[in-house]
């Protein structure tokens, strides 16, 4: 199974069990700048413990690979990977102020048998400032370089209340992403 493969049959099989999804990652940057290479398919859901047998049942029409205790893990963590025939897939729990501002933000986008949120660039660009890895550290290179008319002010209104929820430095993060520009 391919990415876009992966991806189709995620959506299809959330839109069958009514959970609102995002998706974010190196798929939600390639929808806006150059592609590159990635391995996984990054999603934010919508969901409530109350929603798990859903979620679940989603899961696996989808192709995903999930147990009790990864369902269990989902609910306690802000995030799990999933093994499928292919890619991976890493589902993050829409928690935080931030991710349900990003999910009202997100682009919606309707192609062929599938309808999808995508993050928008800003929001993108807050997500990997979490993650911080090499690949991120890219990924906010190249959308701060190709995406025209950002909301800077968006973005730096959100690092004090993300850096105190997950005591990254964030402002740390941004002011090292932009030093180049």
């Amino acid at each position: 199974m391919t990415l876009s493969e992966l991806l189709a049959r995620v959506c299809t099989s959330f839109a069958a069990q009514n959970i609102d999804s995002m998706l974010i990652g190196g798929m939600a940057v390639a929808m806006w700048v150059e592609p590159r290479s990635t391995d996984d398919c990054d999603m934010v859901v919508k969901v409530t413990k109350r929603y798990d047998t859903p979620l679940k049942q989603a899961l696996i029409a989808a192709g995903a690979r999930v147990t009790a205790l990864e369902m269990r893990r989902l609910f306690e963590r802000p995030w799990i990977r999933l093994k499928t025939a292919g890619p991976k897939l890493d589902l993050h729990r829409c928690m935080t102020p931030h991710d349900r501002v990003a999910f009202e933000r997100a682009a919606l986008v309707e192609r062929e048998v599938m309808r999808l949120r995508i993050a928008t660039p800003e929001d993108l660009i807050l997500y990997k400032l979490q993650a911080w890895r090499p690949h991120d550290r890219a990924d906010i290179h190249e959308l701060l370089a190709q995406v025209k008319d950002q909301d800077r002010p968006y973005i730096e209104s959100w690092l004090d209340s993300i850096a105190r929820a997950t005591s990254a430095p964030m402002w740390d993060r941004w002011n090292e992403a932009i030093r180049d520009l």
